[in-house]
């Protein structure tokens, strides 16, 4: 079978290209401006203009040329960290208020959606973590007791022998159901906050890079390309496209590329096969591949960390192939049609990072959760700013700390990748799998 090269854009673009040019005037003073037109500087700048605040918001590229417009389009409750990690670091209370946090982004990204009437894709079809390990489902087991017993979260465990009524693969030895999770297009979801700030009155910029700023009696005179803008309020919300000028915050923020592939169209029937339950698909090794059926159920979309640092595009691709291969041996001579990358923004924690730092206020590191998250954390940020009570989170008082000899470019990268297959490799022969 001859196959043709693979798109480097985004599958996601096909249905919703970035714009080409921006014809937005720059107003010479706002009350917020905000750098970032992904899922959180959208959503901040949608409340802030509904508070009645003059907003200007200032992408680099094509509004949501970054993560917002390449992620796998998972919806979740959450965070990173799972609920016991949270408790033994953080104590029970603090612990529970976090994942009724996760569970209240989830809530208010479904809501927003329905509220405005964006076709986002949104697809309530739940998401199944596949245990690579005996030891992961042992522990899949504990937190599922916790979830539902703490916080009413609607999960169910999967054993081993009825996993193929999920997923056509024994590469897992269970899973774990998470019942209110869903699947959307991350593109047309970051186009319809697009739409919906700029009918609530937001400024939306695109090709208009923030290139420098300076602290003024009055607020911030902020250097773009295209011209210099003063404003009241100044907030940042780049995550994983983060860097000069606002290196303080970027040196809080690892960069890691997330890789992505599409596979040619395989038909309806052929997806059901090998996902008969059209969840969303993660699982619990280092290499964090996730996968789906594409939103009109005619693909399979899958990420995973082909490396943690920078490579070629086609390299990548060849490798994640392999990996799905692997998971589904049916697929090895389906072509794939995208490949692709965005940056996530993973920060110590493994929690964001929301508040205000030396003046500018931030909403910042999705660490590989963000679809439902940063626009619940923008949304709370713009609340912050308007001076509503409401905008307190349970992520408050975490430390958003910088990390050890970082300048916000990651040097470190290829170490860590190394150290992740390692991680992988010792953990598949200390089990014996």
């Amino acid at each position: 079978m001859a196959h043709s090269i693979p798109n480097h854009d985004p599958y996601w673009w096909d249905a919703a290209p970035r714009e080409q040019q921006s014809d937005v005037a720059l107003p010479a003073k706002v009350d917020v401006l905000v750098v970032g037109a992904g899922y959180a500087g959208l959503s901040a700048a949608l409340t802030l203009a509904r508070g009645g605040r003059s907003v200007l918001v200032c992408e680099a590229g094509p509004p949501g040329f970054g993560a917002s417009s390449r992620s796998g389009g998972m919806i979740g409750h959450g965070h990173r960290l799972s609920y016991s990690g949270l408790i033994e670091r953080y104590g029970e209370a603090l612990a529970k208020a976090m994942i009724l946090e996760g569970i209240a982004s989830l809530d208010y990204a479904k809501a927003l959606i329905a509220e405005t009437g964006m076709d986002a894709g949104l697809r309530p079809v739940g998401r199944l973590r596949g245990a690579w390990t005996v030891a992961d489902y042992d522990t899949m087991g504990r937190e599922a007791d916790l979830l539902r017993r703490n916080v009413g979260l609607p999960v169910d465990v999967v054993q081993k022998g009825d996993m193929r009524r999920e997923i056509s693969t024994d590469s897992y030895q269970g899973g774990l159901i998470f019942h209110s999770h869903a699947g959307l297009h991350p593109a047309l979801f970051q186009q319809g906050l697009l739409a919906a700030a700029r009918q609530a009155g937001a400024g939306v910029a695109g090709y208009c890079a923030v290139e420098g700023w300076s602290r003024e009696a009055d607020g911030f005179s902020v250097a773009t390309r295209r011209g210099t803008v003063k404003a009241a309020e100044l907030v940042v919300t780049t995550n994983g496209y983060s860097g000069r000028p606002f290196v303080p915050l970027a040196r809080r923020l690892v960069p890691i590329p997330s890789y992505l592939i599409a596979t040619e169209e395989l038909g309806e029937n052929r997806v059901r096969e090998l996902i008969p339950s059209m969840r969303m698909i993660v699982e619990t090794r280092e290499k964090h591949l996730y996968y789906r059926p594409s939103p009109d159920h005619k693909r399979i979309v899958l990420g995973g960390r082909a490396a943690l640092h920078p490579i070629d595009l086609d390299n990548a691709g060849a490798r994640l192939k392999r990996e799905l291969v692997a998971l589904f041996p049916s697929l090895a001579d389906v072509a794939v049609s995208h490949v692709w990358t965005g940056n996530v923004a993973m920060t110590r924690s493994d929690l964001p990072g929301i508040g205000q730092r030396d003046g500018l206020w931030y909403a910042l590191g999705c660490n590989g959760s963000g679809v439902a998250l940063m626009p619940y954390l923008g949304h709370r940020l713009a609340q912050k700013i308007l001076g509503q009570p409401e905008g307190r989170t349970a992520f408050d008082d975490v430390p958003f700390t910088a990390v050890p000899f970082y300048d916000g470019r990651p040097w470190f990268l290829p170490f860590m990748t190394l150290a992740f297959r390692a991680r992988d490799l010792w953990r598949e022969i200390r089990t014996g799998q």
